[in-house]
């Protein structure tokens, strides 16, 4: 069970061109979180990471029926009967698919939860010059390069290492343990699995999946599956979908 506060002793919201004063009025007020998916096992890995960031968590939101992945019943909340003050706190979807993700994302957003700050572990690798998207969560261990850029509702699993000059899109989702090589693509939607490698100044299309374990030797197009070394097409083309704020 979390305790209801914390003290901040790290700073976890490193964007460039943000003053260190906007940084700190970020910090502050973000040291009080929900979580919007109760329902989702990948939770574990948010709360741990506001555990270790000093963030408390004020609810968490569950919105589909199902199993609860969040051990305290006293601060779940249903998504059909939210008190008006819960909305004023910075709000995290805990989804790794994609398409769960946004379509949570877009669910608490009609309710009226605001993406205002991002979460990044205390024991992530970054540098002053990466930027990381509103609602995005960077999970223990992981390694962000020089002037990587994270869209918004960016998800970045343990272990995974993006490198340097590295663009990703909205609603992205990486595996554990995966490696994006420097200048490399990804586009909104897309999927990395566990373990994948993805090679310097690659290209992955929007709402592409690449399979766990895939080496990533020439780009791939929006909407397509990739599995193997070198990854190689498979199945037929996916779907795309709607992205929060769409």
């Amino acid at each position: 069970m979390l305790s209801e506060s914390y003290s901040l002793t790290v700073s976890v919201s490193q964007t460039k061109r943000t003053s260190g004063v906007q940084r700190r009025a970020i910090d502050e007020c973000a040291q009080r979180v929900i979580l919007f998916g109760a329902g989702s096992p990948i939770i574990v890995e948010h709360v741990e990471s506001c555990r270790r960031c000093g963030w408390s968590i004020v609810a968490v939101i569950k919105n589909q029926p199902g199993s609860v992945y969040f051990d305290n019943d006293g601060k779940i909340f249903d998504a059909n009967a939210i008190d008006p003050e819960l909305t004023t706190y910075p709000c995290f979807c805990p989804l790794f698919r994609p398409i769960n993700r946004a379509k949570a994302t877009r669910e608490a957003e009609r309710l009226g939860f605001r993406f205002d700050t991002m979460l990044v572990d205390p024991y992530v690798i970054t540098t002053p010059t990466s930027e990381i998207g509103k609602g995005s969560f960077v999970n223990t261990g992981c390694i962000i390069g020089a002037e990587a850029s994270l869209s918004r509702h960016v998800l970045i699993n343990r272990g995974a290492s993006i490198g340097h000059h590295t663009r990703i899109g909205e609603c992205v989702s990486i595996g554990p343990g995966a490696i994006i090589s420097g200048l490399a693509q990804i586009e909104h939607g897309a999927m990395i699995g566990a373990g994948a490698i993805v090679l310097p100044k690659i290209k992955i299309g929007a709402f592409a999946i690449v399979g766990a374990g895939s080496v990533v030797t020439r780009d791939v197009p929006d909407c397509t599956k990739v599995v193997g070394n070198p990854a190689r097409a498979s199945g037929s083309k996916l779907a795309r979908f709607d992205l929060p704020g769409n």
